[in-house]
């Protein structure tokens, strides 16, 4: 699992700069450049790519039109924005893909605080040599239960393959769901 540990570092590593990038708006075409040729490489599917707050994957997304003036000001002085936090890695068989690992991770730039919330879980195989995101699934708290968020369709949460093995790291905080999930064999 180190291999998706060291994929996963240096694409959340790239997430920070391009939420810096965002943070300015005289660098919103170097923040596009930067979506395009240094994240979304990461996503098997081009069509819903990225790790975007507009778009399906719940990374960072292009920027088509500048946001208020209020939001560039409030970003001034912010700090570099935060890595997310890996939770825990779950490596499947899985029928479609072989291997696959469901990556449980904290929303983008959680902050230095005392919680830490499960957030997201980013489903990893490699395609073609590479490793690539093909599926997202984030927590539906009125449910219980993960909800598909992008990618493929036909990979079910809870149907991901035979579980080969799981390693931990880090256990959510302030986050009784997040703890169970991170505690289960999923």
């Amino acid at each position: 699992m180190k291999k998706i540990v060291e994929f996963l570092k240096l694409l959340f590593e790239k997430e920070q700069e391009a939420i810096f990038l965002e943070y300015q708006k005289d660098k919103i075409e170097e923040y596009n450049i930067f979506i395009e040729e240094q994240i979304n490489i990461h996503f098997e599917n081009s069509y819903e790519k990225s790790l975007g707050r507009a778009i399906p994957f719940n990374l960072i997304g292009k920027i088509h039109n500048p946001a208020s003036d209020r939001f560039y000001k409030s970003k001034e002085n912010a700090s570099y924005p935060t890595q997310r936090n890996l939770y825990k890695i779950t490596h499947y068989q899985n029928g479609t893909y072989g291997d696959l690992w469901a990556c449980f991770v904290s929303v983008d730039n959680p902050g230095t605080g005392q919680t830490k919330i499960l957030h997201s879980c980013f489903i990893v195989t490699l395609i073609d040599e590479d490793l690539k995101i093909v599926a997202q699934f984030n927590p539906d708290r009125d449910t219980g239960k993960w909800a598909f968020v992008g990618g493929d369709r036909e990979l079910k949460m809870y149907k991901l393959g035979k579980l080969l093995s799981i390693e931990r790291y880090l256990e959510p905080v302030n986050d009784d769901w997040g703890k169970e999930q991170y505690n289960k064999d999923i």
